[in-house]
């Protein structure tokens, strides 16, 4: 739990600020291009993998990178996509699996 919080602290301290702009123009909303699907195991980052800035991927993380088909009790992955189409107007969608 330390090395979280140093983090937030170090956030806090040294990077915000930095890229003040860029959060208060979120704090107005978003726009993202790319619905990025992806496993939640720890060791990915979408936004590392893709190169891409907070704003840019509106990231859906489940267990396997499964979408479900869906159903009136299926988890929150089609209430996510249906979002990020019919809200966001999202451009792409990308299911990236992975093998580690």
């Amino acid at each position: 739990m330390q090395k979280t919080i140093e983090g937030i602290h170090h956030f806090q301290q040294m990077i915000f600020d930095t890229e003040k702009h860029l959060f208060e123009r979120l704090a107005q909303g978003q726009q993202p291009l790319t619905l990025f699907t992806t496993c939640s195991d720890s060791r990915i980052d979408p936004s590392l993998l893709t190169q891409t800035r907070p704003g840019e991927l509106f990231i859906l993380r489940n267990a396997g990178n499964i979408v479900p088909p869906f159903s009136a009790v299926s988890g929150g992955e089609a209430a996510t996509i249906e979002y990020a189409v019919a809200g966001l107007k999202v451009k792409d969608i990308i299911i990236c699996g992975h093998s580690l």
